[in-house]
């Protein structure tokens, strides 16, 4: 019984990530982890994901782990202004970090990027190449890297805000609901298991 429990459980996880995800409209994708880009879920615009390729090669390039403290959010409603700093961060195209070193350790903080990032060469080598590559960092917004979508279109730059809030204000309530199945079926496996297990000790 806790066999077919578990199984249609799992059928249940696969239906609803199809029914779900597959007719999606939000652009906010979840960047697959890898060793030199660590750190919190890093959420971006799928344009912005391109970008991301050119920042690992820097940071490989420059002897660096870039550590995500921060990306994209949902904000009350579509409708909300963005936080200051943040208006790259709402839409997508941008994400907060720290530097580490090969070992992860900490090279430079949020405060060590606010003060002088420059004077540590493994910064200087990452920030300089990531900005020759398009991509924007400033002392002013120092812990974000982002394409400058916010600053290039000023004009179109709240409905481009509300547009991709609004496709992507139900996303979180999906994951929650995906995730409450997942821990299910991980608890009717369990059960099964342990079900087999005594069977066997029985006999």
């Amino acid at each position: 019984m806790q066999s077919y429990i578990a199984v249609s459980i799992f059928c249940l996880v696969l239906v609803a990530e199809g029914f779900l995800f597959s007719s999606s409209k939000c652009p906010i994708k979840k960047h697959k982890a890898d060793k030199i880009i660590i750190g919190d879920p890093l959420l971006v615009h799928k344009d912005f994901e391109e970008n991301l390729k050119s920042i690992e090669k820097a940071a490989k390039d420059c002897k660096v782990h870039v550590f995500v403290k921060g990306s994209y959010y949902q904000l009350p409603n579509p409708n909300s202004r963005a936080p200051f700093g943040d208006e790259d961060l709402v839409i997508g195209y941008a994400f907060q970090f720290e530097l580490r070193d090969e070992q992860n350790g900490i090279l430079c903080n949020k405060l060590c990027l606010s003060r002088n990032p420059l004077a540590l060469s493994e910064a200087k080598c990452f920030l300089d190449t990531i900005r020759r590559n398009g991509l924007t960092w400033s002392s002013s917004n120092s812990y974000i890297i982002s394409s400058g979508k916010y600053a290039s279109d000023i004009t179109r730059y709240d409905a481009t805000k509300t547009d991709i809030q609004t496709k992507c204000q139900k996303e979180s309530f999906k994951r929650e609901l995906l995730l409450e199945l997942r821990q299910m079926y991980d608890v009717e496996s369990q059960d099964g298991d342990d079900d087999d297990s005594d069977e066997k000790n029985k006999k």
